[in-house]
């Protein structure tokens, strides 16, 4: 049971895209190129392909290149009268191309290949981007609005320097842990771990190390997780640590939640190499645990704040409940 609440709880909290909107090459994929003296007749036929979106037009003799794409192709085909396809078929496809598509270079931000997109006029708005590299790519316009939509959600809920769900998000998902645990025997757990002394890390090495140390801890707290649980920045200098324990009763509780918090804190003892030793802070952490089939997410957190505030200086306090 506390395997299916966890899944639950991990697959409901607010959640962005995957990955940041990279750059247009990550978006392009290739392209049919066809020369501006090709038939009609024969581009109709490279478009019976459902996976062909668009096709580019090369005209050696003026040094151009163009784009037709498949909605534009049909219109044209059409004609007002009906009559495109048997004016058009015999024509060069130069007549059917539009000689002044986007082009844009392969390390082009997502964001703004996406923002030149939707400048465009309503006529072309939606066509595919092209993007010139050692041969023609091109990007459809939707995908790239997927992927700058993706980027912002992930950056309204994941801290941009260390990848973690930011603490909105965190909070977010303890409530749904709570929420799942009621009528079960399950618990909910959560872990506090303060960076201490960051203040006075930044002022003695610089920024650039504090940022560095930060980013290595959220890396080895993520990489050491047991299943099931999940990590987040809650402020500038701490993090939490989320868990659902299974049916158990209240001192096998206090063992187990007191040894995911040793065990967390054993993962991040020492550095891995980005860090210098020395630099390598000592962490501060609390833990608290909810009754069986019970939990309310403020007051955990609440609960985990005062532990920690208590901590702060002295040997861990007593483990203690909360609801």
């Amino acid at each position: 049971m506390h395997d299916e609440i966890t899944e639950v709880a991990r697959h409901r909290q607010v959640r962005g895209g995957t990955r940041l909107a990279g750059v247009a090459s990550d978006l392009a994929r290739p392209v049919d190129v066809v020369s501006s003296t090709m038939p009609v007749g024969q581009l109709e036929v490279m478009f019976r392909n459902p996976d062909v979106s668009s096709v580019v037009v090369t005209d050696d003799a003026a040094g151009r290149a163009g784009i037709i794409m498949r909605a534009g192709l049909t219109a044209a085909l059409t004609g007002r009268l009906g009559y495109g396809r048997a004016v058009l078929e015999r024509k060069p496809t130069s007549a059917v191309t539009d000689w002044s598509p986007m082009v844009v270079h392969p390390q082009d931000p997502v964001s703004s290949v996406a923002t030149r997109a939707m400048e465009r006029t309503d006529a072309h708005r939606y066509d595919d981007v092209l993007v010139a590299s050692d041969r023609w790519l091109s990007a459809g316009t939707a995908d790239l609005m997927r992927a700058l939509v993706a980027a912002l959600a992930e950056r309204s809920t994941h801290d941009p320097q260390t990848r973690l769900p930011t603490r909105a998000a965190t909070w977010h998902s303890l409530a749904r842990r709570c929420e799942l645990v009621h009528g079960t025997g399950t618990r909910v757990v959560l872990v506090l771990l303060d960076v201490h002394g960051m203040t006075r890390l930044n002022a003695r090495h610089g920024y650039t190390t504090g940022d560095t140390v930060l980013v290595e801890l959220a890396d080895r707290l993520v990489g050491g997780l047991p299943r099931g649980c999940e990590a987040g920045r809650v402020d500038g200098d701490r993090f939490a640590v989320l868990a659902t324990l299974p049916p158990m009763d209240d001192i096998q509780a206090a063992a187990s939640a007191d040894h995911l918090r040793r065990h967390v804190l054993a993962n991040l003892t020492e550095p891995s190499g980005a860090v210098d030793v020395l630099v390598w802070p000592e962490l501060r952490s609390s833990v608290v645990w909810s009754v069986a089939g019970a939990a309310v997410a403020d007051e955990l957190v609440r609960e985990a704040e005062a532990r920690l505030s208590r901590a702060s200086g002295q040997a861990a306090p007593p483990l203690r409940q909360a609801v």
